[in-house]
């Protein structure tokens, strides 16, 4: 298994390649997830044109540890930043784009801040800017639709009870808004933020707050949409929306890019 140690951790890590690539993409999962739930997600990309990278964060998928706990956001943005690195090495020519999900968009976000050279854009979905927030009492908390999505959570071997490690990802997220705030106000690359109507922990409205905040911001509801809006029912108009993004950022080079079409 393709595992790579930086500092005192371990991450593993999965590469959907495609012939002649366009572009690069770094995949962060989130909270509860890893990189195997993204197949789909990533095929739609690599029919695109883009080589997909992704990372199971520490506590996740397979790169073990304590079942949903790390160390700090910046641990994981150690380790993104590291496989941005291996990724630019094998590929120097390709534009890297980041797209994170959830605790993987708030990972992308920070990571973005500080990649040298910077990456050609950013998409974030479901992304808890603020840490954890009111939620209704008795509310249905409604993570997807998606009878896929949820059977691949329900019979997945590495699946773990997330409860005992929630507060730990609060209290990571909440450690970074602040630097997030400031940081992102004076990002000068394009960002892509998509949140579904009905995501309880990054709703719509905390998206258009935080895209008002970054200068290149765009910012898109899915309608019907829940919180793991990429692994929702409306999947195919999310990757959509990253694809066509993607195309736009890296120019000429992605207008020559297939349309895409969903498999």
């Amino acid at each position: 298994m393709p595992i790579r140690t930086t500092g005192a951790s371990q991450y593993y890590y999965r590469n959907w390649d495609c012939d002649d690539a366009l572009a690069s993409v770094l995949l962060l999962h989130g909270f509860g997830e890893h990189t195997g739930h993204y197949h789909r997600f990533a095929a739609a990309l690599g029919h695109a044109g883009f080589d997909v990278w992704g990372i199971d964060h520490v506590g996740h998928g397979m790169s073990g540890g304590t079942p949903g706990h790390f160390e700090s956001v910046d641990q994981l943005v150690e380790h993104a930043r590291d496989l941005a690195r291996l990724i630019r090495e094998r590929h120097p020519a390709r534009p890297l784009v980041i797209v994170g999900h959830s605790l993987g968009g708030i990972t992308g976000a920070s990571l973005a801040l500080s990649l040298k050279p910077a990456a050609a854009g950013v998409v974030l979905t479901g992304a808890p800017f603020e840490g954890l927030p009111e939620i209704e009492e008795g509310l249905e908390l409604i993570m997807s639709k998606d009878a896929s999505y949820l059977d691949a959570l329900e019979h997945d071997p590495l699946k773990f009870d997330t409860a005992p490690a929630e507060a730990n990802l609060w209290q990571a997220i909440s450690q970074q808004t602040e630097a997030l705030n400031k940081g992102l106000a004076q990002l000068d690359i394009p960002v892509l933020l998509i949140n579904g109507e009905h995501d309880v922990f990054a709703p719509p409205a905390l998206a258009q707050r935080w895209g008002r905040l970054i200068p290149h911001a765009h910012v898109v509801e899915i309608a019907g949409g829940y919180h793991d809006i990429p692994n929702d029912t409306e999947h195919r108009q999310v990757v959509g929306h990253v694809i066509s993004a993607i195309n736009r950022w890296i120019g000429d080079h992605g207008r020559n890019a297939a349309p895409y079409t969903c498999c």
